[in-house]
């Protein structure tokens, strides 16, 4: 059964935006001076730094989580290299100012050592799945079982690494083909089942080929079809794409309330599509949470949408 509270929580996160830590905007977007134009914003100090920048950025975290600013809607997390970093950057003063840690290479065997820095420090956690055993479904229901054994609101969401996964492939992404199409589609697939269904919150890998917006459009169409609740943007012009994919058509906001209305029949339909109310309730859940966070589509969009397809 879905978690309500949870599930808005999660769509919240809309588009992730990934920025170095020694990002020379950092300080004032996180002060509040600068606006950031995501919905949530993670702060690496894993693969976007250079070595010889690590203790550098360190010292600028620091810094910056004296000048959060708390009145923002902005969901601010940060990436450390390892769980040693993690334990260390966890005693940090004012390290609650951030939501979390995304935590990176995320296994069954190491996935406990995560949650319980994240639990004792009050934050949360984002793991990310991002090794090449995870084509295997066996060990996706391993590390599962293992996240079973916290509380699920410790996990804003599951995060895939897509480019680490195509790499230990020898791959990367192709123009014009979304990862559904692509080798991806097998793991994406079968973490979507079967973290949705244990109801976790997951969250889709990054697009990055930023001058394909067409692409990226029908790539989040199908993420968010799947039950993803977010997605990781590298640049600023990706965020519109995905945060437009986030919101409802109002056929589907009419269905989720009807469904989920006190006095509902058993099954009905409305325009044509049958609405069961045992069988649907996620669903319209899931919906309802991302009207809150996203509100609905422009009706005349669709429309021409629509049109220019047929």
């Amino acid at each position: 059964m879905i978690n309500r509270d949870h599930m808005l929580n999660a769509y919240g996160l809309g588009s992730t935006l990934y920025m170095p830590i020694i990002h020379n905007k950092v300080p004032d977007i996180l002060s509040g001076r600068t606006a950031c134009a995501a919905s949530s914003i993670v702060l690496c100090l894993e693969d976007a730094l250079a070595e010889n920048d690590v203790e550098r950025g360190i010292g600028v975290l620091r810094e910056v989580l004296k000048d959060v600013n708390h009145r923002s809607d902005l969901r601010v997390f940060v990436r450390p290299r390892s769980i040693d970093m993690a334990d260390r950057l966890a005693s940090f003063k004012n390290i609650t100012a951030v939501e979390g840690f995304v935590a990176p290479k995320v296994r069954p065997e190491n996935a406990a050592q995560w949650m319980d820095i994240v639990s004792a420090a009050g934050l949360r956690v984002m793991p990310t799945l991002e090794t090449a055993e995870y084509f295997d479904p066996s060990r996706i229901a391993a590390v599962r079982d293992v996240f079973n054994g916290f509380d699920h609101t410790l996990i804003s969401a599951i995060r895939l690494g897509g480019n680490d996964l195509l790499g230990a492939l020898g791959l990367r992404r192709q123009r014009g083909v979304t990862s559904w199409e692509g080798p991806l589609g097998f793991v994406l697939s079968m973490c979507s089942s079967m973290f949705v269904a244990a109801g976790y919150p997951v969250s889709a890998p990054v697009f990055d080929i930023i001058d394909d917006l067409e692409t990226l459009k029908r790539e989040v169409e199908r993420d968010v079809a799947s039950g993803f609740i977010s997605k990781t943007a590298i640049h600023p012009a990706q965020i519109p794409v995905i945060e437009e994919a986030m919101q409802v058509t109002e056929e589907e906001l009419t269905q989720a309330e009807a469904i989920l209305a006190k006095n509902s029949k058993a099954v009905f339909q409305i325009g044509g599509v049958m609405c069961e109310p045992s069988t649907h309730h996620n669903w319209a859940l899931r919906i309802q949470a991302r009207h809150r966070a996203y509100g609905c589509r422009d009706v005349l969009e669709v429309e021409e949408t629509l049109a220019m397809e047929a």
